[in-house]
């Protein structure tokens, strides 16, 4: 994957001079093509982490007390998460999610958080195929990028010092900044 990440950073480092800028609106590109394989990996590899809200509604949707689910209740700056052990329990045999309709945010960000901030795991095979169509779609519509990235600029603002807007981006998996990104591009 080195010579696809190396070839994504080349494409997108010339579109702004902030680097963030550049990346992220990148990263909503990459968005734009990525296609889930429904390999489980990120379910094997990455187990999520819940807000307590949501922990309560998954528990709700299975018909338990939070309690009951098999996931590790920890503290952290005076809220309670909940940790899933790998594999996540709610991974099938499938590689179906049970709690997809509920599932959490963390889960719904998977990849596009870790994209945000310049990692790439490696265990997600749609990712590189991604990394690649965006790369071919930065290259020959870098002009309109740049003038798009002027246009988004507040959002982008607010992706960096809002965590209230970055967590309903999240658990919107970005959906609304792709679909103002590439209406602006046409």
């Amino acid at each position: 994957m080195g010579g696809i990440l190396e070839r994504f950073y080349k494409a997108f480092r010339p579109l702004h001079r902030n680097y963030w800028y550049a990346l992220r609106i990148s990263v909503l590109v990459a968005i734009r093509f990525f296609e889930c394989e429904k390999c489980g990996n990120c379910c094997r590899y990455s187990p999520p982490v819940f807000r307590e809200d949501e922990a309560k509604r998954i528990a709700q949707y299975l018909g338990k007390e939070v309690e009951e689910l098999p996931l590790i209740r920890f503290e952290q700056f005076s809220k309670t998460y909940y940790r899933a052990k790998r594999p996540c329990p709610f991974l099938t045999d499938k590689n179906t999610c049970s709690i997809y309709e509920v599932r959490g945010t963390m889960c719904r960000a998977f990849p596009y958080e870790w994209l945000m901030y310049g990692m790439a795991p490696v265990y997600c095979p749609a990712i590189p195929k991604a990394l690649d169509k965006a790369t071919n779609y930065i290259l020959k519509h870098g002009d309109q990028i740049r003038n798009a990235i002027e246009t988004l600029e507040e959002d982008l603002i607010l992706l960096a010092k809002s965590s209230k807007f970055k967590e309903i981006m999240r658990s919107q998996e970005y959906r609304p900044l792709v679909g103002r990104l590439f209406e602006i591009l046409g």
